[in-house]
């Protein structure tokens, strides 16, 4: 025991010294022993049976790692190593786990019960709770940081020990909570270490064995955390429930906390669950997918921006791994799409303008990648040429019913989504310029795959893209112009027939003129600040001019075949210059 006495109270000085994250710990090579087994270091640091006080959690890793760090000038090896390196192992993952106390999921019902002190008090006690929140995250740091950095040493050990016991499973799962950049608890420094430490061929063998992840990670650690928050949607199989009449239950603060056991106590869920997402297999997604989807599901059906964002991410990574058939027959694609789509909903004012611009992007993502997986790669076979005549009129006839099926599921599914989470959103939101941007990029996407049946929707459209390019203050959005006038190229491609017609017609030239005539008088040296793309603000504004130019001659060869387009706008060109420049009529 004296041995380290002299190693403890320098780490003692040592961490009460250290106040920044970005500081490395490390003992003088003076303060250590001259000679140590890991026998020795499990005696001094865990104590029997694992009771030692975890207080001591800190300067016990820095001095571990410290020891460790040393290598085989100090470090005596002998015969029953194998037992202590894993004893190491598993009492360093029990001593970096982040708790709950870290977790900044912290609007604890105490906090609004509190709401009737004093404003002084109540700013009294906030910035104690956050000093005291900001020293636990700190120790919380550290210790991730000493404690992976001492695994990788123990395991580095083990390998050239012919280390043969497998490696714990607690271990695995402390290593996978440190390996998500959305934790707070995680640092450049701690994700860099799990990496290395899951690159490892020990380590690489644990992760890789066949029920590691459908069964010790997604049945035995997520699904009990996730099985008393299970969504309505879902049945405990996993499958698409049936609707429910009964009435909502009533909030209650301390029901709540002691059913998501995921999110207040084992605050490391999300990140193990997110390497378990990534990690799994299509084939073995295929057998397991009911122990993934409700704890999905039940993230999108959480309040918080952090965890809606992770939950979607998710759902995006989720996706493609999914069979267009396992969808398909589990009724699980309308789950999916019902609950992403009131996602696009979190708006202004609700929800910040900035937190809305983080989820918006992701949901609409995920509905994308939800309609490539049900229709982009379904593939129907058609009958063989070694087919009876008979048996093949009836094959063909059949394969037309599915087409057309699939094609009026395609549809409806695609109308679905522009009305309640393009058009919807841009009711609520549209005096906000980002989001309508952002509305209008995924236009871009959408009515491609809409083809000839956008038409229905121009009615909603042309709104959209006259609230940006008739807009009088252009010059502080030149990059929404931009994207405006893509959308409507992509319009005039799919809906040229329809646009011809003169409501519509009138209407793009409208639109057109007011922001060529906008961007005319933008002053060059006035835009600098607005520079995109990493160009100055003159060369985008030159560019934004450009792009108009090239709508306009689009939209003319649109219209053309319909109307002389040059003599319709004889009136205009008369008393405004450089419009046939818009619309490349040369007109003298």
């Amino acid at each position: 025991m004296t041995n380290f006495a002299r190693a403890r109270k320098a780490a003692q000085v040592r961490i009460s010294k250290s106040l920044d994250d970005k500081d490395t710990l490390e003992l003088s090579p003076k303060s250590l022993a001259q000679s140590y087994s890991l026998f020795q270091l499990h005696d001094e640091l865990v104590g029997n049976n694992g009771k030692q006080n975890t207080k001591d959690d800190l300067s016990n890793l820095l001095i571990l790692r410290s020891c460790l760090q040393e290598g085989p000038s100090r470090l005596q090896r002998e015969d029953n190593d194998e037992q202590y390196i894993t004893r190491l192992s598993v009492w360093i993952s029990k001593s970096i786990l982040p708790t709950f106390e870290v977790s900044d999921h912290d609007s604890s019902h105490e906090s609004i019960l509190s709401s009737h002190d004093s404003s002084l008090q109540f700013e009294d006690k906030t910035d104690s709770t956050n000093a005291s929140r900001q020293k636990i995250l700190h120790i919380a740091r550290r210790k991730g940081i000493l404690g992976l950095q001492s695994l990788f040493k123990l395991l580095t050990l083990a390998k050239t020990s012919n280390f043969l016991t497998p490696i714990p499973k607690e271990v695995l799962v402390s290593i996978l909570a440190f390996t998500s950049t959305r934790d707070i608890w995680s640092t450049p420094t701690s994700l860099s270490t799990a990496e290395q430490l899951l690159a490892l061929p020990s380590v690489q063998k644990s992760l890789q064995a066949p029920d590691f992840v459908s069964t010790d990670i997604l049945q035995r650690f997520v699904r009990p955390l996730f099985s008393a928050s299970k969504p309505r949607t879902v049945t405990a199989a996993g499958r698409k429930a049936m609707p429910s009449t009964a009435p909502l239950r009533r909030y209650d603060f301390d029901v709540e906390r002691a059913s998501r056991p995921w999110l207040h106590e084992t605050v490391y869920t999300l990140a193990v669950l997110e390497w378990a997402v990534g990690a799994i297999s299509p084939k073995i997604l295929e057998t397991s997918w009911p122990l993934v989807l409700p704890p999905l599901l039940t993230l999108l059906d959480t309040p918080g921006t952090s965890i809606l964002t992770r939950g979607l991410s998710l759902i995006i990574t989720l996706l493609p791994k999914l069979s267009p058939k396992v969808l398909a027959q589990s009724g699980l694609a309308s789950v999916f799409s019902d609950a992403i789509i009131p996602t696009t909903l979190y708006l202004p004012s609700i929800t910040p303008l900035e937190e809305s611009l983080q989820i918006l992007p992701l949901a609409y993502e995920a509905l994308f990648v939800l309609y490539d997986v049900q229709y982009a790669s379904l593939a129907i076979t058609p009958p063989s040429s070694s087919t009876s005549i008979t048996l093949k009129a009836t094959r063909e006839s059949d394969l037309q019913s599915q087409l057309k099926k699939r094609d009026k599921a395609r549809l409806a599914y695609l109308d679905t989504l522009i009305r309640r989470s393009i058009f919807s959103t841009y009711l609520h939101a549209s005096q906000h310029p980002s989001i309508v941007s952002l509305l209008l990029k995924q236009l871009t996407t959408l009515i491609p795959k809409l083809g000839i049946h956008a038409v229905k929707h121009l009615k909603d459209i042309f709104p959209i893209l006259a609230s940006v390019l008739t807009d009088p203050f252009a010059a502080a959005r030149l990059e929404d112009i931009r994207v405006a006038l893509e959308a409507f190229r992509v319009l005039l491609k799919v809906c040229w027939v329809r646009i011809r017609e003169v409501g519509w017609r009138r209407e793009g030239v409208k639109m057109l003129v007011v922001c060529w005539s906008v961007l005319g008088q933008v002053d060059e040296d006035n835009v600098i600040a607005n520079g995109i793309e990493g160009l100055d603000g003159k060369e985008v504004l030159r560019r934004v001019r450009g792009e108009c130019k090239v709508t306009g001659q689009v939209f003319a060869k649109a219209v053309g075949g319909k109307v002389d387009l040059k003599v319709e706008l004889k009136p205009l060109l008369d008393v405004e210059e450089g419009i046939e420049e818009l619309f490349g009529l040369g007109y003298t």
